[in-house]
Order: C-alpha cells, then sequence, then structure tokens
C-alpha cells in the first residue's frame, strides 16, 4: 500500500495587526508562496515581521514556506514565534507537530497535535496527523481511533480513510482494510488512491483480478501514478497479457525516464514475447539507471545463455548472487550455464546452494539428481530423486525407477 498521508497546512493566514499600507505586502508574500516562488515569499514575510514583529500571522506564513522548501528547523521557530504570539493559533500547532515529526522529535510532535485538537476538537485534519504520528510510534489502536475521529468528523475524508486502512492492513487484517477503502470508494467514487490502496491489498491476498480492475479504475482517474503503472504491468504480465503489460511499462517510462524499474517491467513482459534485442537493451538500461539490479542482470543473463553467449550469462548470474546471494534464481540458471558448458561440478555447486536456501525446490534435485547419475554417483541421486518424488513430482518416479534399481 502507499504510505501514510500526512497533512500539512501549506495555507496562509491574514495578518492581525496589518496597516492597510503594508497589508499588501503580507498579501504579495501570501501570493507568491501560493505560486511556489518561495525565495519571494520568505523576503516579502521577512520584511513584513521587521514591520510587526508582534503579528503571528508573518511568523505562522513564513514558518509555512519554510516547511514547503524542507527546512524544518527554521520552519519550527517560525511557527513557536507565532504560538508564543497568539497560544491558538491552531495550524501553527499543527504544522510544528508535522515538522517534529518528520525530524522523529515524536514526544513533542504528540504535544503539539494534543493542543491543536484541545483548542480544536472539531478539525478532522488534527486527528489525522496526530493518528499518522501513533502509527510511527508503533501505537495501532490509538491511530485507528483518531482515524476514525477524523472520518467521523468529514465522512469524505480520504486521507483519513486511506490512512486507517494502511494501519488496518499492518495489523494484519487485510480484508477489514479493503472494506475500509471499499466504503470510502461508495462515497467518493472519484477518488484515485482509494483504487490504487485497494488494488494493492487484493494483491497482497492473491486476488489479481480485482487488483487488475481497481488499477484500471485508478488509473483512469489519473494518468500520472506511475506505481500503478507499474502495478498494472506486473499483473499483466503474469496474466499473460504481455503487449499491455509493454504498454503500462512505456507509460511509466513516459511520466519517469529514470526509473529502473519500469524497464525491467518491460524486459520482463518482452522476454514473453521473445523480442530478445529488447529484453537486452532494457535490462541493461535498468541496470545503468540502478546498479544493484540482481533480477535485471538475471534476466539479461537468460537471454545471453539462450544465445550461447555464457561467458555473459555467466557474468551477470555471479553479478546476481554477489547482489542477492540467497536469492536461488541466479545460482539455479548458472547451474544450468554451467552444465551446458560441461562444468558439472560448478553445476553441481551451484545446485547445492539453491537447495540449502530452499531444500523443497524440485527442479534443483531433479538436475543435481540427472548430474550425480550422469557421474555414475547413483547413491547421492537416487536420494535427490526420492526427495523430489516425495514432494510429489511425478517425474522423479520413473527417474528413480530407471537409475535406482
Amino acid at each position: 500500500m502507499n504510505k501514510k498521508i500526512l497533512l500539512l497546512f501549506l495555507f496562509f493566514v491574514n495578518g492581525v495587526f496589518a496597516q492597510t499600507n503594508n497589508s499588501e505586502l503580507l498579501r504579495r508574500g501570501i501570493i507568491f508562496g501560493q505560486q511556489k516562488q518561495y525565495k519571494e515569499a520568505l523576503a516579502a514575510f521577512s520584511e513584513y515581521i521587521a514591520q510587526y514583529p508582534e503579528d503571528a500571522s508573518g511568523y505562522y506564513n513564513r514558518g509555512a514556506i519554510y516547511s514547503a522548501t524542507g527546512d524544518l528547523t527554521n520552519a519550527i521557530r517560525d511557527y513557536t514565534n507565532a504560538i508564543d504570539r497568539n497560544p491558538k493559533l491552531v495550524v501553527a500547532y499543527l504544522n510544528r507537530g508535522a515538522g517534529y515529526g518528520e525530524m522523529d522529535m515524536y514526544k513533542e510532535a504528540l504535544a503539539d497535535y494534543s493542543k491543536a485538537i484541545e483548542l480544536a476538537p472539531k478539525m478532522a485534519e488534527v486527528y489525522n496527523n496526530r493518528g499518522y504520528l501513533y502509527s510511527l510510534l508503533d501505537k495501532p489502536q490509538e491511530a485507528i481511533t483518531d482515524y476514525s475521529k477524523a472520518i467521523e468528523l468529514n465522512p469524505k475524508y480520504v486521507k483519513a480513510y486511506i490512512n486507517k486502512a494502511i494501519i488496518v492492513s499492518e495489523t494484519g487484517d487485510k480484508n477489514g482494510a479493503i472494506t475500509i477503502l471499499s466504503h470510502l470508494i461508495q462515497l467518493v467514487p472519484d477518488a484515485p488512491e482509494a483504487y490504487m490502496n485497494r488494488a494493492a491489498l487484493y494483491e497482497q491476498i492473491n486476488d489479481p483480478h480485482k487488483a487488475l480492475a481497481d488499477y484500471d479504475a485508478g488509473i483512469k482517474l489519473t494518468q500520472t501514478d506511475l506505481k500503478a503503472y507499474l502495478a498494472r504491468s506486473k499483473i499483466r504480465d503474469n496474466a499473460g497479457d504481455d503487449l499491455g503489460a509493454v504498454k503500462d511499462a512505456n507509460a511509466a517510462i513516459g511520466l519517469d525516464s529514470t526509473n529502473a524499474d519500469a524497464y525491467f517491467r518491460k524486459a520482463s513482459a518482452e522476454y514473453d514475447l521473445n523480442d530478445f534485442t529488447a529484453v537486452v537493451d532494457d535490462c541493461s538500461k535498468a541496470i545503468v539507471l540502478k546498479s544493484d539490479y540482481a533480477e535485471a542482470y538475471t534476466l539479461r543473463g537468460n537471454i545471453y545463455d539462450s544465445q550461447k553467449r555464457y561467458i555473459d550469462a555467466l557474468k551477470d548470474y555471479s553479478k546476481a548472487i554477489e547482489l542477492k546471494p540467497d536469492d536461488v534464481e541466479p545460482y539455479m540458471q548458472r547451474a544450468i550455464a554451467k552444465a551446458l558448458q560441461k562444468d558439472y561440478i560448478g553445476s553441481l555447486s551451484d545446485l547445492t546452494r539453491v537447495l540449502e536456501i530452499n531444500p523443497n525446490y524440485i527442479k534443483a534435485l531433479l538436475m543435481r539428481g540427472d548430474l550425480y547419475a550422469m557421474q555414475g554417483q547413483k547413491r547421492f541421486a537416487c536420494n535427490d530423486y526420492s526427495r523430489a518424488e516425495a514432494l510429489g513430482d511425478g517425474s522423479a518416479i520413473s527417474k528413480r525407477m530407471f537409475n535406482c534399481n
């Protein structure tokens, strides 16, 4: 599922003590802030503060700009100055709490959110933020209570529904989280994030058909969700819709041409389409963008192997193993490539490593049994065939009967 949603107020407040000739200065700073002209906004608010140092709005507004630019230290300082001048300025507590939370100062953040709730007990956004903080503090029940209160105050509060669904899912109740999002979709059918999050949950409970339907609905509402295109590409690839998978991967690349996962997803579908030149090209692009992309090395190695470029294949498999030493797939593929080059000792070594990681890997048991049989090591071969047979593999029976009687 998506990351929990924390609300930061970036709207601005009017000056309390602004004079007619200087209220224009404050107004100009607000306009700059709304237009994301942060340098100009900071200058305007700083000038306003110099002229009206006791007006909380100048500090609050400048703090909002610092928050928007990621300067949390100065933001918190300005929110504190605003609170000192106006202890009832709820949004200053809320934003300062958000800043504290981003800086992992959870005790201070919790105090600010609780104070904001004391001042504005019917402000749904404050409960959403405190719920988020409770989730960071690993207090799921407190988080759920606050998200529920936010929803009670604002029955169409999309962020609170999503946050509640995420924390419920994290407690292990996937179906409960789906129910929450389904209710949200009934109330707000044009909320793409609701479909995207529910789709992710359907994937987690192995219901790809419903996941696909939700990604379709979410993408129809917004064509800018990179993760949704990648997720749908994977589902389509697994379902055999390789052209659809490529199309989604291309859409993701169109949104972010530096995303390594998009090229890998495209390569995965191209592999099934037997477009091997494209697979190598896209895996190589993924590796350039993400040098530790083990899966891309393995997939490219598979193509090199099929083209009898064994040295290149072994190089890629070995790199994948270096990056993910507990992943059985590159060991298995390297074992096959070594066997094709008649490096049976090397192949047996890789197959043994596969079975150390996953003792029930039937394909590895059968292949190692065959290699043992070829080398006249009948006892070892029969042991592997018997283990594969015990795991329910029918072909192991004939291998055992032929080699072990």
